[in-house]
């Protein structure tokens, strides 16, 4: 199998949710432009308190220089309002790992007492957490 030489994503935003849907293999310049729609986003909440869902389920990982880059965004974003973070992986245990070196909560000098993060292998378990505290999509009303 071989892999692309860099990654992608997707963004999209609900409610006070964003979604991201993150694809192969990271490297620094896809996090670079990842972090800049990121952030076109992330104003948009207004700092108002917002959550993320990230699916990395099709994610290949990333190079440690994505991981420091990705570890100052998440510290950005949680300045402005985000509040959870749901993340949508495979039941293995390597992204994980990777992802946790992203946490705000490395850096011993950063508050991340309005912060949490957790981990689910189904995207419906990640929405029902985010649901249950406050953060939910819009649901499209198709009556008519």
């Amino acid at each position: 199998m071989r892999f692309p030489s860099y990654g992608s994503y997707a963004l999209d935003v609900s409610g006070n949710v964003m979604e991201v849907f993150a694809t192969g293999a990271w490297n620094i310049e896809t996090a670079k432009t990842f972090v800049a729609d990121m952030q076109d986003i992330v104003r948009t909440f207004d700092n108002q308190p917002w959550a993320a869902l990230m699916d990395g389920r099709r994610w290949v990982l990333s190079t440690p220089d994505c991981q420091n880059y990705l570890a100052s965004a998440i510290k950005d974003n949680i300045r402005h309002g985000l509040r959870y973070s749901a993340y949508v992986l495979d039941a293995g245990m390597v992204k994980r790992a990777q992802l946790e070196r992203t946490h705000p909560s490395n850096d011993r000098d950063f508050d991340v007492s309005t912060y949490q993060r957790e981990y689910f292998t189904r995207y419906f378990q990640a929405v029902n957490w985010l649901a249950e505290r406050g953060f939910t999509p819009i649901v499209p009303d198709h009556e008519g």
